[in-house]
């Protein structure tokens, strides 16, 4: 470790923004002081604090006498469980690191990731939705030397995988001391996992995540959020990812609370989940709040539990956020982050209901957070710059490859790629992503402008604006709204909306396409604009509108 990270780490040791322990330990503490309470929850499994550990335990020290050693790494292939969170803890006590991927990466995606982190095994479902995916690790095993073990959770065991029910049920306390696995954790500091995202080229990138910059992050939701131990969260979204990894993964042990899974969202099923386990908490992404309140049946629901929905991945529109918190009867806030970067920043509950709706909040303790021009100089404060940041809240750069996170990293600062700016109250607000920014003839237009007004209209239910070429004037505006009923937008009646909103002319949209469903990134958590894009060129070549 150089002399740098030596005086990085001291300093943010000093300052209290990290401390020696890991998210494991209070899982340990936990066991022992709040024992039979309940710690976790999924529609299968209830477990307490001390089932929980003991299940962790054996799962670290099973690996462990599989021939997986300390400083291998692991992948993981699950929905939100609570087998997710076992296999992380378990991990990170026998120090084996962790390569998460989404349940939506496949072959491609999967080949790349297995050999760039030479994974020793994985740990993923018989099938998910449908979909097989101890068939698709079959046909990649020939192809990744290092792939030995393939653990699948559930009942349903294929030949040629291992048992990963069976393992939680093995005994192999009663054959090592208590104390064993306090030889193989991680020490504190450094990286225990490998997150994954795919980046703009489809090539997912490995990114090193440090637990104490994750519980940095955690405490500081815990502060601006008001968490106590009377809380239940729910993990709505992907509980690996975005915010939803801190507040349901990072925060609950540290407070301690109940933290329950959604293995797949549903609207009806999110609000009998709220309902029969008094949901106080959720980490959510837009899609989701926009299909949650459009829900027919919701007033039929019992919602009065719900105190908060933290949304991050994407933007979430003033107008949805608006009616959210209206029909939900929660307070509705955004974080913001990436998984290259780390966090950046958090609302907090008791920000004004404006601040919560049109910002992503102050930036975390510690973090600078500076807004940029294209050459690197800070811009005044008001104007639109790119979001930089460096501080204790931030990743480690990416596994195995120092090239990339020089290249992140060479400023001192890590570039989002977001464009944002910063309000009176020092709050951050993002305008977009400045790969997204329209140029049409020289001057910039900005979707999430636009995107939130034309959400507000009563036939769309979602919308995303997108570029699309064109000689003359480069780039020319498309709308790509889902309408809520048959009763469709017209591009006449879309432009008297707009218009009426007072947008200037040259940014109104010149196109509009009607999708019934968005297109996600791998991650599901966001609508994908690249795809997008493809599919409107391939609909202008062919004269659609």
């Amino acid at each position: 470790m150089n002399g740098d990270r030596e005086k990085r780490i001291q300093e943010y040791i000093e300052k209290g923004f990290w401390t020696r322990d890991l998210t494991a330990d209070f899982w340990d503490h936990n066991a022992e002081k709040f024992s039979e309470e309940t710690a976790i929850v999924d529609s299968k499994t209830r477990l307490t604090w001390s089932q929980a550990k003991q299940q962790i335990d054996r799962i670290a020290m099973g690996l462990l006498e599989r021939g997986v050693n300390k400083g291998d790494v692991m992948l993981v292939q699950m929905f939100n469980s609570v087998d997710l969170v076992l296999i992380r803890l378990a991990c990170e006590k026998a120090g084996i690191f962790l390569a998460v991927v989404a349940p939506t990466f496949r072959q491609a995606e999967l080949q790349f990731v297995l050999n760039k982190v030479e994974a020793k095994g994985v740990f993923i479902p018989y099938d998910f939705r449908g979909f097989d995916y101890y068939g698709m690790f079959a046909e990649l095993r020939p192809r990744s030397p290092n792939l030995e073990h393939i653990f699948v959770t559930g009942e349903e065991i294929p030949e040629g995988s291992i048992s990963f029910q069976a393992m939680k049920e093995e005994p192999l306390e009663e054959k090592h001391p208590k104390d064993f696995l306090d030889a193989f954790k991680f020490a504190p500091f450094g990286f225990e996992e490998i997150m994954t995202t795919s980046g703009s080229t489809g090539i997912p990138k490995c990114v090193q995540w440090p637990d104490c910059a994750r519980l940095a992050h955690a405490r500081v939701g815990i502060e601006r959020l008001r968490l106590t131990r009377e809380d239940v969260f729910c993990a709505f979204s992907p509980s690996t990812g975005a915010s939803t990894e801190y507040l349901t993964y990072r925060c609950p042990p540290q407070i301690p609370a109940r933290t329950v899974m959604m293995e797949k969202f549903d609207p009806e099923e999110a609000c009998i989940l709220i309902e029969q386990e008094k949901i106080t908490a959720g980490g959510i992404v837009p899609p989701m709040i926009i299909r949650l309140i459009h829900y027919p049946d919701l007033n039929k629901h019992d919602l009065g539990s719900l105190r908060l929905l933290l949304s991050t991945a994407a933007p979430l529109p003033y107008e949805v956020a608006r009616e959210a918190e209206e029909k939900l009867g929660c307070a509705i806030l955004s974080g913001y982050g990436s998984m290259d970067s780390g966090g950046v920043s958090l609302a907090s509950i008791d920000d004004p209901r404006e601040a919560r709706f049109t910002t992503v909040g102050s930036p975390l303790p510690g973090n600078e957070v500076k807004l940029v021009d294209d050459e690197g100089n800070e811009v005044p404060h008001g104007e639109i710059g790119l979001v930089t940041v460096r501080g204790p809240h931030c990743t480690e750069g990416y596994y195995q490859d120092p090239e990339a996170t020089r290249e992140a990293w060479k400023t001192g600062m890590f570039n989002l790629g977001d464009l944002g700016r910063f309000d009176e109250g020092g709050r951050l607000q993002l305008v977009g992503r400045k790969k997204d920014v329209i140029i049409r003839g020289g001057q910039n237009i900005y979707p999430k402008e636009l995107e939130d007004l034309l959400v507000q209209h009563p036939k769309v239910l979602d919308v995303a604006v997108v570029k699309m070429p064109d000689l003359e004037m480069g780039e020319k505006v498309c709308a790509c709204v889902v309408n809520k009923t048959e009763n469709i937008l017209g591009f006449e009646e879309m432009i008297a909306f707009l218009l009426e909103k007072g947008i200037a002319k040259f940014k109104l949209p010149e196109r509009l396409e009607a999708f019934g469903i968005l297109p996600l990134t791998p991650a599901g958590n966001k609508v994908n604009k690249r795809t997008l894009e493809d599919e409107v060129a391939k609909k202008m070549v062919g004269g659609r509108s």
